[in-house]
């Protein structure tokens, strides 16, 4: 969640108040999405797919955590 306040310059409120907001419910575009996913990747070494750029934030940060997990074993 820290990424999308820092990166995207989200409100924190924005991103914690509800997990099932998507990106658009927000106002980010394909671009700022992008952005944020190159950076979840670079930082983490977890892939995200196209697939989720219609994910809520909730979602993703399950996959960012899954992805932890995956790299931790």
């Amino acid at each position: 969640m820290e990424i999308l306040v820092v990166k995207a310059g989200l409100p924190r409120s924005a991103v914690t108040a509800d997990p099932g907001a998507t990106m658009s419910d927000v106002d980010l575009d394909s671009l700022a999405y992008l952005q944020l996913r190159v950076e979840i990747e670079d930082r983490h070494g977890i892939e995200i797919g196209e697939e989720y750029a219609k994910a809520t934030f909730g979602e993703l940060v399950r996959l960012v955590n899954e992805g932890l997990s995956e790299h931790a074993r």
